[in-house]
């Protein structure tokens, strides 16, 4: 027994060394796994993608349409979840692209709405993320959803349809009045109704998509709860590249703002130059300098922009042409039967 004892206890410091071998290596190895790991910043990766997904921007592209897939106007809108902001760019339908001369409507019938956002892309030097249609019907949606316009008109806006008292419109001038979907729907559409014409649409869309947006924001809880049924109402026969999936992040941008009950939105009201029958509008280069500004890209002032001295193609002589675009003036009254 006494052998047997003396056995045992001259391997107990054997294995204790060793043991204590083996957790200097791990250490070690440990060590220096740690700091090639740290080196190479395996550690950071992750955090780094976070803040990248969070501070994402997205551009999207809205082509509104008639019931019968007739192109009538556009808007970029920049969701900023970083800044808090989202910037709106409202387009005339005959806007004239910056390198061939072509108008927006010329270009989506060419080519469909991926042709049209590569040349809204290349006018403003920016990229699109996202692009859709949205129809008449589903913009009337929308905007009652969002509890339509608070508007006072600069002249008294009068136009009697020809197909349905629906489309009819009477606006005081100086009266602050709440506008349906359908009644934003006309006085952006209808090209007779302002003193200023064409320009007059295009103020008043600026104006309306500014404060539909706001409205969203100002009832932040219901807007929140419905983003999904609004996109399904938008999306409903749209082209778009929009998928379910894409919508699902596009939403979360949406969704930090709302949190906050922000008043983010604001809409650059573009400026520039009429030919004298208003079928194309050339935008100035001090308007391209404020959206490229607004979406943190680079001016490119080398591209051709005929605005800034003479009107796009007149069709009269130069006495005749539409001057640079200021905001609309009341000074008579448009009536059409």
């Amino acid at each position: 027994m006494a052998s047997t004892n003396k056995k045992h206890r001259s391997q107990a410091p054997v294995a204790l060394v060793y043991f204590l071998t083996l957790l200097l290596a791990l250490s070690l190895v440990g060590g220096v796994s740690y700091y090639m790991l740290k080196k190479y910043k395996v550690f950071e990766s992750t955090t780094t993608d976070s803040k990248a997904d969070s501070a994402r921007s997205l551009n999207i592209l809205f082509a509104r349409v008639s019931d019968q897939g007739d192109f009538k106007d556009l808007c970029v809108m920049r969701i900023d979840s970083d800044k808090r902001q989202i910037t709106i760019v409202p387009q005339t339908d005959v806007t004239k692209t910056r390198d061939s001369g072509k108008t927006y409507k010329e270009v989506l019938a060419e080519g469909g709405m991926k042709k049209l956002e590569r040349a809204v892309s290349d006018n403003f030097g920016i990229s699109i993320d996202y692009y859709m249609t949205v129809s008449n019907s589903a913009f009337e949606q929308v905007a009652d959803f969002l509890g339509g316009m608070s508007y006072t008109a600069p002249q008294e806006l009068y136009y009697i349809s020809q197909d349905s008292n629906k489309d009819d419109i009477s606006v005081p001038k100086g009266d602050l009045v709440t506008l349906t979907g359908r009644q934003i729907i006309n006085l952006a559409s209808i090209d007779s109704i302002f003193n200023t014409k064409k320009q007059g649409n295009l103020e008043f869309l600026s104006a309306a998509l500014e404060q539909l947006v706001n409205n969203g924001f100002r009832q932040a809880d219901v807007t929140k709860d419905n983003l999904f049924n609004l996109y399904e109402i938008l999306s409903k026969n749209s082209d778009t590249n929009i998928t379910k999936e894409a919508f699902n992040e596009i939403r979360k941008y949406m969704n930090v703002m709302l949190e906050e009950k922000d008043i983010p939105a604001k809409s650059l009201n573009p400026t520039g130059m009429w030919n004298a029958d208003f079928t194309a509008f050339t935008m100035n280069k001090e308007y391209l300098s404020t959206v490229a500004s607004a979406f943190g890209v680079a001016f490119d002032a080398s591209k051709q922009s005929g605005a800034v001295t003479q009107p796009t193609e007149p069709t009269e002589p130069p006495a005749a042409a539409v001057p640079e675009t200021t905001p609309a003036q009341a000074t008579t009254t448009t009536k059409a039967q």
